[in-house]
């Protein structure tokens, strides 16, 4: 019985892992050169391989960054009240 337990968890693990890294394949086509490099979609700057190899990257850190904030802040609850503190937070005016 363990050994079919252990099985089925690792099956869920492979499954949950499976989803998360279709879930990272991006919506948006990379900025790529003829020598394979990638550029950021927002900032134009080249994307390090490393990044690119561990989540498909399109966007640089910094403006990934950025992006993520922006979504967070605006799908989030709390209104401009909110948005205000937050930016007080991250060093905003």
């Amino acid at each position: 019985e363990a050994d079919v337990g252990a099985k089925n968890t690792e099956e869920h693990l492979m499954d949950a892992l499976a989803r998360q890294r279709a879930a990272l394949v991006p919506d948006e086509e990379p900025d790529e050169d003829a020598q394979g490099h990638r550029y950021c979609l927002d900032c134009s700057d080249i994307i390090p391989l490393e990044r690119i190899q561990a989540v498909q990257a399109v966007r640089c850190v910094t403006c990934a960054a950025k992006r993520e904030r922006f979504i967070k802040l605006t799908q989030g609850k709390g209104g401009a009240g909110r948005i205000l503190n937050d930016e007080a937070d991250f060093g905003g005016k």
